[in-house]
């Protein structure tokens, strides 16, 4: 979801309702709804476009396009949401309270259309001591674990799916905890985005969010704390909608969370970035407020360029308190479980398939290694 440099300018502009002249892009019909699709904005691009006089010299061809990207786009959403009523009505009734996360509930809160906001599964946080109950109430509506690479502090989640009828993939991730990072871990425990949570009207009786500064808090540390500060056009416009439809009362409660979770210089850091490109509506004292914390924060250090795979290993190994910790968690990276090891090699059904495992296991060691030193993992 990286942005291209050649399209950030193009694609800000269209998001701030300035769509330039169409010989203005310099581009094929063809590259410009491909790039609307790699960056997940070809719905805010059409909500964009859709009766503006300034998009009449745009080629009938592109509008075509992306109209057409839409209507399929919604009949997949009209599916989507009547699955995910249907799953949070089932845990309401096996008695497992979830909260959704991230884009599901954004599309149906605060984005124009729910199409608007592409994604591809639906997030949902739920008490670390309901996850067995949860597996079993899932599996009953028919929903299996991909291949995965699980471990209680490893990555503090677990992706379920099914296929409907209609050949859509379903999926729901589930966490207990809403980051792997142990530096994130406790930014927003299930109790405390539990308590403040709001209805989600669109989604049934049983669905529920994060409260609108909860929300603009995970929306600003999420692409730090899981996706090494990676630019993307799609998660700044999240972080611009919650901070429009933020009060005066509900920015202060996010800048004291903020400050009080000691992530406070991530969230300037994004609210400044949507600010200066998309012209977000943040008080001049919210970033006076969180860039004037004296002591460095150990999240900040997330912010810092060039940070790879070994760089978050290391911060989560200091961000966990014991060191029985820290070895649980080196033991979890280095040797996941027989099962997982088997399924990956595709040895899951060999009959002497357990007798490779050792030789399995140094083969994960020296790539997985080799990949670290050399910066692609």
């Amino acid at each position: 979801m990286t942005i291209a440099p050649s399209a950030t300018g193009i694609f800000e502009a269209i998001l701030r309702g300035e769509p330039p002249p169409w010989p203005a892009l310099r581009m094929s019909g063809e590259a410009f709804l491909s790039s609307c699709e790699q960056q997940g904005l070809t719905g805010l691009v059409y909500a964009g476009m859709v009766n503006r006089s300034a998009g009449a010299d745009w080629p009938p061809a592109v509008l075509d396009g992306l109209a057409t990207a839409m209507r399929a786009r919604t009949a997949q959403d009209l599916l989507r949401r009547a699955e995910v009523t249907r799953v949070l009505d089932a845990l309401a009734t096996a008695g497992l309270p979830v909260v959704l996360l991230k884009g599901t509930p954004l599309a149906y809160t605060v984005y124009p259309t729910p199409a608007a906001r592409p994604r591809t599964d639906t997030d949902f946080l739920i008490s670390s001591d309901q996850v067995d109950r949860l597996r079993q109430a899932m599996a009953g509506l028919g929903y299996e674990a991909p291949l995965f690479c699980s471990g209680d502090l490893l990555f503090c989640q677990f992706p379920l799916e099914r296929t409907d009828t209609f050949g859509i993939v379903h999926r729901f991730d589930c966490h207990w905890r809403i980051s792997t990072q142990s530096v994130f871990a406790g930014v927003l425990t299930f109790e405390e985005a539990a308590e403040r949570s709001i209805p989600v009207p669109a989604l049934g009786q049983h669905a529920r969010t994060l409260a609108p500064a909860d929300a603009l808090l995970l929306a600003c540390v999420h692409p730090v704390m899981h996706h090494r500060n990676a630019q993307s056009l799609l998660w700044m416009f999240d972080v611009h909608l919650l901070a429009a439809a933020l009060s005066n009362e509900e920015f202060e409660r996010f800048t004291e969370r903020a400050i009080a979770k000691k992530v406070s210089a991530i969230c300037a850091q994004q609210l400044e970035a949507a600010a200066l490109t998309l012209r977000s509506p943040v008080p001049g004292a919210v970033i006076r407020d969180l860039t004037a914390i004296e002591r460095p924060e150990p999240s900040a250090a997330y912010l810092e360029r060039g940070r790879g795979w070994g760089n978050e290993l290391v911060d989560s190994l200091r961000g966990l308190p014991r060191w029985r910790d820290r070895l649980r968690l080196l033991r979890e990276v280095a040797f996941p479980t027989a099962s997982y090891i088997r399924q990956a090699y595709g040895c899951e059904r060999q009959r002497f398939g357990a007798a490779f495992l050792p030789a399995l296991y140094v083969h994960r060691l020296v790539a997985g290694g080799w990949k670290v030193l050399t910066g692609v993992k």
